[in-house]
């Protein structure tokens, strides 16, 4: 997902999740099973206990918990910064790249179904106030809410929530042209992918954008000038395709 522009190198998105399971605090991050710690460690910190949070699938960028804290710092009004994330497990979703450039100028990551795939993932639960600022960082995105018996998602201390959310992009997910949606992969590798794709003249105006130093190709997407183009170039190059939910996991 997205990050607020200018604080991070657009090149080193999604950037780096917690290494192991926890809570996201104001300081730092404190590693705790999961299975025990969590709701010991929001009674300490005089946060919402789980059982009325929302819990959300955290793609791309969400996943980390620097990230989230900026997020979440930048809202209009006081936000709690604690935040439990967990590992694990999300069945019958794939991820790749959301058919749009952000304002800061890397391409998001966005989910897909795709019956059979197993992806590891982060989960957060989220506040009521904390969901609202999040929902407000992701103008590009839908927060849909998932069925685990479709979809089932396998927390990293065995539970396997009946229900949970995600964000899907609005502009579907990139492909290479022929049908087969991109993987997800680093700025740079997506940026060369981009630069070979298209036909005819379209092929050329995305070799000018995308073809180059990676670092002169984030520089460019970070106009929104560009990012206007590009979403229309991916439409009309045809390799943006919609990522639909609704025959598989979505209640």
């Amino acid at each position: 997902m997205t990050e607020p522009a200018g604080r991070l190198d657009p090149l080193l998105y999604p950037w780096d999740p917690p290494e192991t399971s926890g809570v996201v605090g104001a300081d730092g991050f404190l590693p705790l099973e999961p299975s025990s710690g969590l709701d010991e460690a929001l009674a300490q910190a005089n946060a919402a206990p789980l059982e009325s949070r929302s819990l959300v699938v955290s793609i791309g960028s969400n996943a980390s918990a620097d990230v989230m804290r900026r997020k979440f710092a930048a809202y209009r009004q006081p936000v709690s910064p604690v935040l439990p994330m967990v590992r694990g497990q999300l069945h019958n979703i794939a991820v790749g790249h959301s058919a749009h450039v952000s304002s800061a100028g890397y391409i998001a990551a966005a989910p897909y179904p795709r019956p059979g795939e197993r992806t590891a993932v982060w989960v957060s639960w989220l506040d009521d106030l904390q969901l609202t600022a999040l929902d407000e960082t992701e103008p590009n995105y839908r927060r849909i809410q998932l069925d685990g018996g479709a979809c089932p998602l396998a927390l990293d201390h065995g539970e396997r929530p009946e229900d949970f959310s995600l964000f899907t992009s609005r502009w579907g997910v990139l492909t290479d042209g022929d049908g087969g949606k991109l993987p997800f992969v680093d700025q740079s590798v997506l940026f060369g992918l981009l630069a070979g794709s298209g036909t005819g003249d379209q092929a050329e105006e995305g070799k000018a954008v995308f073809d180059g130093p990676p670092e002169l190709v984030a520089e460019q997407l970070a106009r929104p000038s560009v990012q206007a183009w590009a979403r229309d170039w991916f439409s009309s190059a045809g390799l943006a395709a919609p990522a639909d939910f609704g025959g598989l996991c979505a209640e």
